[in-house]
């Protein structure tokens, strides 16, 4: 923890380049217990006074992202679950989400802004578009909040899937080779236009139901137009 205060200038509003529904996200040049990354780091960290739900989330990515490994999936490089501040902490992607790219709205210039760009970046073009889309579809986990805002690109355009707060293992079960297929939910997660209609009636979340979100995704990112 006294690493990644003193790293974030204890955590200092200029340092923020983030800020979601269960913690903020603040830029770090340098940890020492890390391997340096020429693109910094992201330490995400729990919102004061987020409780057991915020704490559950965050320690949910930790299992998952401890467990699953992809080349598309922005991997977790460290992690402080000390009582007073819950961190994880991830490679900065510098050029922001692919959400805030397409829709270049005054909040979103200003958290490229954070993340360094002094003029608002050139729209993306309708290929760099679907670069964003090479990623191989992912049966390691069940994301359950996939959207164009939870993908991250770096500064060469490439896109990672991030937040996994919501994720649940698809591992195998003891004994058997089988995946898990579905995860029954009493809460309804994802953001309004990118669930699949199956998860509002049976409360059911699958890799169908990540599929839709995908699919979603990529007409969002196809046509610049939001997902409602």
């Amino acid at each position: 923890m006294d690493e990644l205060s003193a790293a974030t200038d204890d955590f200092a509003e200029a340092r923020k380049v983030g800020e979601g529904g269960f913690g903020r996200v603040y830029r770090a040049d340098a940890l020492p217990s890390l391997p340096r990354v020429a693109c910094g780091f992201a330490v995400k960290t729990a919102l004061v006074g987020v409780g057991a739900q915020g704490l559950a989330e965050l320690q949910s990515e930790v299992r998952t992202l401890s467990a699953a490994c992809h080349p598309s999936l922005l991997p977790l490089l460290g992690a402080c679950l000390a009582p007073e501040r819950t961190c994880l902490v991830y490679p900065l992607c510098r050029g922001g989400s692919l959400e805030d790219r397409l829709y270049r709205t005054p909040a979103a210039l200003q958290r490229l802004h954070m993340l360094g760009f002094e003029t608002p970046p050139p729209p993306l073009s309708s290929a760099a578009r679907l670069r964003k889309f090479t990623l191989p579809y992912l049966t390691l986990i069940l994301h359950r909040d996939i959207s164009a805002g939870n993908i991250l690109l770096d500064e060469r355009g490439n896109g990672y899937l991030a937040d996994v707060g919501l994720a649940r293992a698809a591992e195998a079960t003891a004994g058997s080779s089988q995946q898990v297929s579905h995860l029954s939910t009493q809460r309804i997660f994802g953001k309004p236009g990118y669930m699949d209609p199956i998860i509002m009636q049976d409360g059911q979340a699958s890799v169908l139901t990540d599929g839709y979100a995908l699919g979603i995704t990529l007409l969002v990112s196809l046509t610049g137009r939001g997902a409602l």
